[in-house]
């Protein structure tokens, strides 16, 4: 599942999170790297600006793998992009 999108959902981790195994994969849980409310937060904020879209606050509450936010941001990006 290595795409450009889930380079930048990687890239965003490791610099909200610097010290992070590099074996993330789709199905680590935020919990296992040990992000906590405010890390996902800034998270979020970082892909915001990373991939120029909005995320939602119903969308970024239920988070709980590294694959629901890449898909996440998948969908919201083809939702921007059918809209524009």
């Amino acid at each position: 599942m290595n795409d450009a999108l889930t380079d930048q959902v990687l890239a965003a981790l490791h610099k909200v999170k610097p010290g992070l195994k590099d074996a993330i994969t789709p199905e680590s849980t935020l919990e296992s790297l040990r992000l906590d409310s405010l890390d996902t937060i800034t998270l979020l904020f970082e892909l915001e600006d990373r991939v120029g879209i909005e995320v939602p606050d119903a969308d970024a509450r239920d988070v709980r793998t590294v694959g629901e936010i890449i898909e996440r941001i998948r969908r919201l990006k083809d939702v921007a992009t059918a809209e524009s």
